[in-house]
């Protein structure tokens, strides 16, 4: 596997009805290198955001972040995971308010750590009628009767590994995060923003 570029911004925006309007040529790479190389410009551009995002909770989040961007508390970042089956991926995201309710989104790759590859997040393949909560902003999954834990927590209580289909993922944010961005959409703009 190539080792991750992080200086690479992968740009995308929307316009004030949510309308992806451009996505930037470290986009496309991106989705390209990541197994979706049918996310081509022509594809993506003029279709609705909410149609790419799972999740009710996480489209609720996303609302609120926009409802703060629009409202002239710009820019607005948080840190946030977009993990391959072989690594973990720790990002940035940024959002900047453009004319006309357009909102730009940057985001970077902090920091990234391989890690044996996981077939439950590999998007090809037969899966069961099993769902499994993953969180939309960190990757962690819903362990019954344990909590959120990490992918490699989850295999053994879930039976991941089990001679069966892998489960469907179901998106949703968890309590961690979820507390961590509502603090975040109210901090004020001038201060200085943790790392979660």
């Amino acid at each position: 596997m190539e080792e991750p570029q992080e200086n690479r911004s992968f740009i995308w925006v929307i316009d004030g009805a949510d309308q992806i309007v451009r996505v930037n040529e470290a986009w496309l790479a991106f989705a390209r290198e990541n197994g979706a190389p049918e996310l081509t410009a022509a594809l993506v551009t003029d279709q609705s955001l909410w149609r790419f995002i799972q999740g009710r909770e996480t489209a609720y989040l996303y609302k609120q972040i926009f409802s703060r961007v629009r409202a002239g508390n710009s820019p607005v970042k948080f840190p946030f995971r977009c993990d391959s089956p072989d690594c973990r991926r720790f990002m940035e995201m940024k959002l900047s308010l453009l004319s006309g309710a357009a909102i730009e989104f940057t985001t970077k790759l902090r920091q990234w750590e391989y890690r044996q590859p996981l077939d439950l997040l590999t998007g090809s393949g037969d899966r069961s009628e099993q769902f499994v909560k993953i969180c939309s902003w960190c990757k962690k999954i819903y362990i019954p009767e344990r909590g959120w834990g990490e992918v490699e927590e989850a295999i053994g209580p879930l039976d991941l590994f089990g001679n069966h289909a892998r489960p469907r993922m179901t998106h949703t944010i968890c309590e961690a995060c979820s507390d961590f961005i509502r603090q975040e959409l109210i901090r004020d703009p001038g201060q200085e923003r943790n790392s979660h």
